[in-house]
């Protein structure tokens, strides 16, 4: 077992500390185990966060087990605070409510404290300051309450944070100041002082004290408390890229972001790593590489998960241009404006010369002074012409890279849109899906063109079997892996296999074989899907149900029933266990309904917030005695209505049916 283990954190590069812990986590009484591999979770959260998420799952697990509700609350904060340095907030935000609620619950004081701390954070990422600063002040409260100095100089450090968004650098500069005085005094926090040195610098630097501020940052990168934290390290480094290239240092300021670069790839964060490019990206422009730049845009656009979004990609590539075009056409006016003055000036000569043509003496004179200033009048032509035709060639190097990114763009359009064509023949008509039950419907909106959800129907000897599941990923990805499972569906139940968690089982097998997924460990990829498989008998008498992830929801006689899923995927899995059957007679006015993750994964406009599970299942007691078609609708406005101008963030597969 502690080979696995070695086997499975090896990516992570763990100190011999870390080490050390796995050790007594393993080792160690199941009272304990869950303390443990929640201190290697805290440990690797900036190092390597996706290796932490592994760790705060086995102490949540040992957590709930033991009835240990501090190790519980302090799993879900963890976890939490990994999801962010990824960049997955919505996850992020989901694991902060999950640590305050329970510390509520179990009356966790210091950690309810630290969750709020947490909460606060995260709206300081998505900008949401009245929500960050009320997050943070009741996080203050409880530190004050219980005279924790970490509790408080957290707070300090964040609101500091909300302060220096909102510009108000004088009392964002105040806050780090406490922050930095309460870990200075307290020698259990000396080690985190940096983080509070390195945000005293990003104020400095906002407020224009760019020398002080460029030695902060130094400063950090010089201490060796920070060896190994690579968020830190990633975000010091692209503050120190930002100075030098505001400085016009593009080859200090190149070294600095490609160092950004690599800490954000080794912590895995989206966001850092996003930033790092864009910053290489500017520098390579500015010293004429447009290839490297494009290149470094391009990966950008990935980063953000806006490759199809033609908008975005334009703005990136132009933004540069047209600053740039606009500062050769104001040197240009400028010329022409210092041409005018001249050309005024050797009028002026001219009439002079007239006025004083009595006076040889003053005509040379004059007839000197016009010869010098057509020579100056000629040098400054030859200039203008020369700025003119740079400017010319210039722009041709725009077009050129505009219309090379239009023609890649229309490719990448047109292969989306035949993998369209492609996915929508391997999907069932609507005829036949409703052949199973009459009165039926399928609510299928993917995130993008293609989609990683997927439902699936085939008449079968005494039988018919319908399909719902939702595959990793989605857009390209997620449709590679839609057809795979329609396909391999297709010929086991080709091949005579009638019963729900024999195809289930027979599924994994085949998926994991594909993919050559031989052990749940970090160098095995995680592919896969959810799914839910109904088996019905033809006279509509019962059904077989057996599911991944996604249950089973009916109702009857008005009210809502639920039969769960195993809470294993279609793919490699670390606690894996065999599909089984469930056996449900139906009843005529039974209402059946089948999900992927998508319709209660949306967000809604304000706040956020989730639809979630209870709200979906609040919206199918609202309108289940309506047609099945009626329903689909409902089920559109509904979630139309939440959205509000956010935009899609899954695919959605709804089916439903009537008995």
């Amino acid at each position: 077992m502690l080979l696995t283990m070695c086997t499975l954190y090896g990516r992570a590069q763990v100190s011999p500390y870390i080490d050390s812990l796995i050790s007594l986590a393993y080792n160690a009484p199941d009272s304990l185990a869950a303390r443990y591999y929640n201190d290697v979770c805290w440990k690797l959260r900036n190092s390597s966060p996706e290796t932490a998420i592994q760790f705060g799952d086995k102490a949540i697990e040992l957590a709930k087990k033991n009835g240990d509700n501090e190790q519980l609350v302090k799993g879900y904060s963890y976890i939490g605070v990994c999801h962010r340095n990824l960049g997955n907030y919505s996850d992020a935000l989901e694991y902060y409510e999950l640590g305050v609620e329970n510390a509520r619950k179990y009356g966790v004081t210091e950690q309810e404290a630290y969750g709020y701390v947490n909460l606060g954070n995260l709206y300081i990422y998505q900008d949401n300051i009245i929500e960050a600063e009320n997050n943070l002040q009741k996080a203050l409260r409880l530190g004050e309450q219980l005279n924790d100095s970490a509790i408080m100089a957290y707070a300090y450090l964040n609101l500091g944070r909300t302060r220096l968004s909102a510009k108000d650098f004088d009392r964002s500069e105040e806050n780090f100041l406490t922050a930095l005085d309460i870990r200075t005094k307290c020698k259990r926090l000396n080690s985190q002082c940096n983080v509070v040195r390195k945000y005293l610098a990003d104020c400095h630097a906002e407020a224009g004290l760019i020398d002080l501020a460029r030695k902060e940052y130094q400063d950090c990168l010089n201490d060796l408390d920070i060896i190994g934290d690579y968020d830190l390290l990633s975000d010091i480094s692209l503050q120190m890229a930002k100075i030098n290239f505001t400085k016009k240092k593009y080859a200090d300021a190149l070294a600095y972001a490609k160092n950004s670069l690599d800490y954000a790839k080794r912590v895995g964060s989206k966001y850092a790593t996003m930033n790092a490019y864009n910053m290489i990206a500017d520098i390579l422009y500015l010293q004429n590489r447009y290839k490297d730049a494009a290149d470094n845009y391009r990966s950008q656009i990935i980063c953000n998960d806006s490759i199809f979004s033609e908008q975005l990609t334009q703005k990136i590539f132009n933004i540069q241009f047209s600053a740039d075009q606009y500062r050769k056409q104001s040197k240009i006016d400028q010329m022409a404006l210092e041409q005018k003055a001249l050309e005024q000036e050797q009028q002026r000569q001219t009439n002079f010369i007239i006025a004083l043509a009595i006076g040889i003496g003053a005509v040379i004179l004059v007839l000197v002074l016009v010869s010098v200033n057509n020579r100056k009048v000629k040098r400054l032509n030859s200039q203008l012409q020369e700025q003119k035709d740079e400017l010319a060639e210039r722009n041709a190097r725009i077009e050129e890279q505009q219309q090379l990114l239009l023609k890649q763009q229309k490719q990448i359009s047109d292969s989306i849109s035949y993998a369209q064509r492609i996915q929508s023949v391997l999907l069932p008509t609507q005829k036949e899906f409703a052949s199973v039950f009459a009165d039926s419907f399928i609510f299928y909106k993917p995130r993008n063109v293609v989609s990683g959800d997927y439902y699936w129907q085939m008449d079968c000897e005494g039988c018919q079997v319908i399909v719902v599941a939702d595959c990793t990923g989605h857009g390209v990805p997620g449709a590679f892996m839609s057809m795979l499972g329609i396909c391999a569906l297709h010929g086991i139940v080709g091949h005579g296999e009638h019963s729900a968690g024999a195809i289930l089982n027979q599924l994994r097998d085949l998926i994991k074989t594909l993919l050559r997924q031989t052990s749940a460990d970090d160098s095995n990829p995680k592919d896969g899907m959810d799914i839910a498989i109904l088996v019905v008998d033809h006279d509509r008498k019962y059904l077989e149900y057996s599911g991944g992830n996604i249950p089973l929801i009916y109702i009857r006689d008005g009210e809502l029933n639920e039969i769960k899923p195993s809470r294993n995927p279609i793919g490699v899995y670390r606690n894996e266990t065999p599909f089984e059957g469930t056996h449900l007679d139906l009843k005529p006015g039974d209402r059946i309904y089948l999900s992927s993750d998508g319709y209660p994964s949306q967000f809604r406009e304000g706040d956020r917030a989730k639809i979630k599970m209870s709200g979906y299942k609040n919206i199918l007691m609202k309108i289940h005695q309506l047609p099945m078609a009626e329903q689909s609708k409902k089920l559109e406005e509904e979630l139309l209505a939440w959205q509000g101008s956010l935009g899609q963030v899954d695919d959605i597969c709804v089916a439903g049916f009537l008995v």
